[in-house]
């Protein structure tokens, strides 16, 4: 691909990640993204004007909205205008921004020009979609200009998204700890039982391994009961998916104190806190979607927001993919642990494998030792 049809190419790169093409309202939905891609272009700009230099994220925000826009725009134009992409005009570089910086009416004409889109796909008039398109993406060359964006470099960043959501084979990346000394390392293969106990009013988990007890008692903690009480199998589900969990090093003590920089970054009390905060966000959201139950995916902006939570520690190279399998496998497991109640679960980060067993009806564990170990 030469440098001047690097859109081409971006178009085919994104027909392969086009999950509508198959839908009967294909057009619809493509146009239905382009607008809204547009709206959140135009409102980066007023998070710029209203935040002035409290907003110092305008650049990389509008470079991920850009590229968004594109996605849609490429897959427009290759369904109602095939062939305008090679026609159009590609700027090779970013020319000197305004001094005065982007302007509100150059992103108004853009919003309305996608509009005169949208309206057009409406009453599938496609004649004027060449033209149209065309006045859209010579305002989108404008204003991404004075955000000092390349436009390639935009579809650079989609590409590098989409790719790590909707890779063409899934290869999960290497854990994290194998350079290090086993007892460092998180467990291989682990046996975890969750056992359910009464609290005076509450219900609490207890975690169970080797016959001994580890880790703190949960209730859920919250006035109407919501089963946050099995969450520790959320991160164990990243454990095993990840290959990473600074809460579950804590719990089993394989801490990598032979490097005291990664001791430090990685598996300290920051990073046990970002998991946590991650779990609690995932678990919001899955309360309203009946915790993932019959769902197949994760919608895109949970994923986003979880890469920006974990930004800066070592998970953040994991692709999109495997937090999206982290978080339904979890939820799998979680909805059996609610229902048995309790039960036995088998880790495999070898294999990658969670599995779920409930507890025969004639174990005896009502009266498990007091011993308890490894507090978080």
């Amino acid at each position: 691909m030469t440098d001047d049809r690097w859109l081409c190419g971006f178009a085919t790169l994104a027909e392969k990640t086009d999950n509508f093409k198959d839908k009967p309202d294909h057009v619809a939905l493509l146009a239905a993204g382009l607008i809204g891609e547009a709206g959140s272009v135009v409102s980066e700009l007023k998070k710029k004007r209203r935040e002035r230099a409290a907003y110092p994220v305008y650049r990389e925000k509008m470079i991920e909205e850009v590229g968004d826009f594109l996605w849609y725009f490429v897959r427009l134009a290759a369904v109602v205008a095939p062939g305008l992409l090679e026609e159009l005009e590609i700027p090779d570089k970013v020319v000197l921004p305004a001094a005065d910086g982007p302007q509100l009416t150059g992103h108004l004409d853009f919003g309305a020009a996608v509009g005169e889109v949208l309206a057009a796909v409406s009453v599938s008039k496609n004649d004027d979609m060449r033209k149209l398109l065309g006045r859209v993406w010579a305002l989108l060359t404008v204003i991404s200009n004075d955000a000092d964006i390349c436009l390639r470099d935009a579809a650079g960043r989609n590409t590098a998204k989409t790719g790590s959501r909707w890779p063409d084979e899934k290869r999960y990346a290497p854990l994290f700890d194998d350079a290090f000394p086993v007892e460092e390392q998180l467990p291989r293969r682990l046996q975890v039982d969750f056992l359910e106990r009464a609290r005076g009013p509450n219900r609490a988990v207890i975690l169970r391994c080797n016959n001994i007890n580890f880790g703190d008692r949960l209730t859920d903690n919250i006035e109407d009961p919501d089963g946050y009480r099995y969450h520790d199998i959320f991160h164990f589900a990243y454990a095993v998916h990840l290959g990473w969990s600074p809460v579950v090093r804590a719990l089993m003590r394989t801490k990598r104190k032979s490097n005291s920089k990664v001791d430090e970054a990685q598996d300290g009390a920051r990073a046990g806190i970002i998991e946590e905060a991650v779990s609690a966000v995932v678990f919001s959201r899955a309360k309203r979607l009946k915790f993932f139950d019959d769902l197949d995916h994760v919608d895109l902006d949970l994923l986003k927001t979880i890469k920006e939570f974990v930004e800066g520690f070592e998970v953040e190279a994991v692709p999109l993919w495997q937090w999206e399998t982290a978080i339904l496998d979890g939820y799998r497991v979680f909805r059996s642990l609610c229902a048995g109640p309790g039960g036995r679960v088998m880790l495999d980060l070898g294999t990658r494998q969670l599995t779920y067993a409930p507890h025969a009806a004639s174990d005896d564990q009502q009266r498990p030792p007091s011993t308890s170990r490894g507090a978080r």
